[in-house]
């Protein structure tokens, strides 16, 4: 198969290579320990009105501190393939910035995906620790 060639399955569902980014020999575990569900703040601002045809529940989403926020010094993005979906809500965020601060592995899957007029249901996520974090 030539590098031009892509799938429709591919474009459906690409691979998760930034996690692979992190630090050589770095995996993602497949499992990990369920911290929190929480809805994703700013649908409406990033990428995610973009992407959405795109998402699936169940996928991973990538979870780092955002330190220079003006907004909420505790900020946590959410990003999927280097695209940014949105945050943790301000309000919810206290663990997983916590965490991250720690240098602690956390990341987030789809729990759900809604079509609705309010931003703040459209996706939640289920928050979880890695077993090496």
């Amino acid at each position: 198969m030539s590098p031009k060639h892509v799938t429709k399955q591919a474009l459906r569902t690409p691979p998760l290579a930034g996690y692979t980014r992190r630090r050589p020999g770095y995996r993602i575990a497949s499992a990990g320990t369920y911290l929190q569900r929480l809805p994703l703040a700013g649908f409406e601002h990033h990428e995610a009105r973009r992407l959405w045809n795109y998402l699936r529940t169940g996928q991973a989403l990538l979870l780092s501190r955002e330190l220079s926020n003006p907004v909420d010094p505790r900020a946590v993005r959410v990003t999927w393939l280097g695209e940014q979906l949105g945050y943790l809500p301000r309000a919810d965020n206290h663990l997983a910035s916590d965490l991250l601060d720690r240098g602690s592995v956390i990341f987030a899957r789809i729990h759900d995906l809604r079509e609705s007029a309010d931003p703040w249901e459209r996706i939640t996520l289920n928050v979880y620790l890695t077993r090496g974090g």
